[in-house]
């Protein structure tokens, strides 16, 4: 795909911000499921993002310039599209006697997040078939 029909269509579409979105949604889910899956582990600590956060980072950064790294010892500069999510290690005290993460929050978090991926796979279905349809005029 040429970069300007990129850039006319499908960028301005809103598909690369529903994107995101679902890729946030996705990590946030992981980092849930890993919180379920060690809520009987010794001295787990609770994992999550910032999802409002991350995502109004995501749509107001404007193209970031990333530096080139020409030698495998120098430092990264300016900013990187690819660069995933902040994630925040719960740093509270044992909530449950054994860690803190506490299943009642996990799960109403799970429920949350999957109504999240539900609308943005939604929004997504929708903006590909206005896509389809300004294309094809059907």
């Amino acid at each position: 795909m040429s970069n300007l029909i990129q850039n006319a269509v499908f960028d301005r579409s809103g598909v690369p911000l529903l994107k995101k979105f679902l890729d946030l949604s996705s990590v946030r889910h992981k980092l849930i499921s890993g919180n379920i899956a060690n809520v009987s582990t010794p001295g787990y600590r609770g994992k999550d993002i910032d999802f409002h956060g991350e995502l109004q980072k995501v749509a107001y950064r404007k193209g970031g310039i990333k530096g080139a790294l020409t030698h495998p010892n120098h430092l990264p500069t300016g900013q990187s599209a690819e660069s995933g999510p902040d994630i925040i290690v719960d740093k509270s005290r044992e909530t449950n006697g054994i860690n803190n993460v506490n299943i009642d929050r996990e799960m109403a978090n799970l429920a949350e997040n999957q109504i999240y991926f539900s609308v943005g796979a939604k929004l997504l279905a929708n903006q590909f078939q206005a896509l389809r349809k300004a294309i094809t005029s059907k």
